[in-house]
């Protein structure tokens, strides 16, 4: 668990309301999505990292064990995939919003 911590996940990003934000506004969204999912991308590598080592260092591991831990690794880059998956289908959203407000007031 400790090496866990040296991992940081990267905070999610807010995005704005398509309908209603400025084009800067939506610029500074998709910089943040996408600092989110390389933050993410480091993330997982960090964690996968952090688990080789952790088992390199293990002395005569149990075969369970070792079942256990990469389950549980298993688990953690599937709900950080799901995630980035979320979080761009929301900004994918918003900018469908964006667009449609922005053709609206034409």
């Amino acid at each position: 668990a400790p090496l866990a911590l040296a991992c940081d996940y990267p905070e999610r990003p807010s995005i704005p309301d398509g309908s209603t934000a400025s084009k800067d506004e939506m610029i500074a969204a998709k910089n943040d999505v996408s600092t989110f999912l390389a933050g993410v991308d480091e993330y997982l590598t960090c964690i996968e990292t952090s688990e080789k080592d952790a088992v390199a260092e293990m002395v005569d591991p149990d075969p369970a064990e070792l079942q256990r831990r990469d389950e549980m690794l298993g688990k953690k880059f599937d709900a950080a995939n799901d995630e980035k998956a979320l979080v761009g289908e929301e900004f994918n959203q918003q900018v469908r919003a964006y667009n449609a407000a922005r053709k609206a007031k034409q």
